[in-house]
């Protein structure tokens, strides 16, 4: 009877070893079929970019000013754009942004959009207060800026008014707005030219290197075409200033000297035909004799003409007052643009 004490525990280890192996699989290889852990997602995964509209301007409003801010603000009104959904105030606020980040050529060309749209004084004046800055890397602005210069150089008013005709000019520097005031200010190394150019009126200035300073200034009526010297900021040394009708015919001239903004020295004057000199002391005030005749009137004689039987004289005037200043040669208010 004992022989048979054993027997239902071998027989349940041989069922248990019989059971696995039936299902083809070792211990090891059950451990690899328990569940995986996956990771979780990222939190600083990128969200998705805007698409349609309503999404392109919450996304434009949630950005802030600075330089990469202002670069996707960007990218996000042309999308804007280009969808055919920009309004008035989208066009103001594109031209603000390319402004901020220098593109100036682009902030004029919006800012002409808006004002072709709704046209507006207020629009007119952000417009033309626009400076497009370029460089002589720009081909073929380097080469109307060389025809300009060549121009002023020579005196050569024909010269100025064909070029102010031109195709180049209209397209460089007007861009097509013909009834609106465009400023460009072009540099190559020393050399700054400044124009300011709408409708018929031009106003062109040429600063180079010593100081050396040259302007035009034309409208369809007259013109006037001068040179003179800049000593930091001010126009200081001999001036020469001649003005023209619309025909091109020199009808008034003016040379003399500048320091501390007054006239000094000699001054020539040629009017009608007829040249007319002065003097006048180191302080600015005529050293010319006061005749009562031109005192009985007011007026103050600062130059005579030949013979001292005619003369110049500036109305609503005081002798101890009276001086020649930069607006006298027709000399512009210079500062350059920045």
């Amino acid at each position: 009877m004992r022989k048979n004490k054993f027997n239902f525990p071998i027989c349940f280890t041989f069922l248990l070893l019989a059971g696995l192996t039936a299902c083809g699989q070792t211990p090891a290889e059950t451990e690899q079929i328990l569940p995986m852990q996956t990771e979780a997602p990222s939190a600083t995964a990128e969200p998705a970019e805007p698409f349609t509209e309503e999404q392109l301007r919450q996304a434009i409003s949630e950005l802030k000013e600075d330089e990469a801010s202002l670069a996707r603000k960007q990218e996000y009104y042309e999308r804007l754009l280009a969808m055919d959904v920009f309004g008035e105030g989208d066009y103001v606020e594109l031209a603000r942004i390319y402004g901020s980040r220098g593109n100036w050529e682009e902030q004029r060309r919006m800012l002409s959009k808006v004002l072709r749209l709704y046209p507006s004084v207020e629009y007119a004046e952000q417009l033309s207060a626009v400076t497009v800055y370029r460089d002589d890397t720009e081909e073929e602005m380097a080469a109307l800026a060389d025809r300009i210069r060549e121009a002023l150089e020579q005196q050569d008013v024909p010269a100025l008014r064909a070029l102010a005709l031109s195709e180049e000019w209209h397209r460089l520097l007007q861009e097509g707005m013909e009834a609106i005031e465009t400023r460009t200010h072009y540099q190559a190394g020393e050399d700054i030219l400044q124009i300011a150019a709408g409708g018929q009126a031009v106003e062109i200035t040429w600063c180079g290197g010593q100081g050396r300073f040259l302007f035009y200034r034309a409208d369809a009526a007259e013109a006037a075409l001068g040179t003179a010297s800049l000593a930091d900021g001010a126009y200081a040394g001999e001036v020469k200033t001649a003005y023209y009708d619309g025909e091109g015919n020199v009808t008034k001239s003016v040379q003399g000297t500048l320091s501390d903004g007054v006239c000094v020295g000699k001054l020539t004057v040629v009017y009608q035909g007829v040249e007319y000199v002065g003097t006048f002391h180191e302080d600015g005030s005529t050293a010319e004799e006061q005749l009562k005749e031109a005192a009985d009137q007011g007026g103050v004689i600062y130059a005579y003409g030949q013979g001292g039987r005619t003369y110049l004289y500036q109305e609503n005037a005081d002798p101890a007052d009276f001086r020649l200043g930069p607006a006298f040669f027709g000399l512009p208010e210079y500062a350059e643009w920045r």
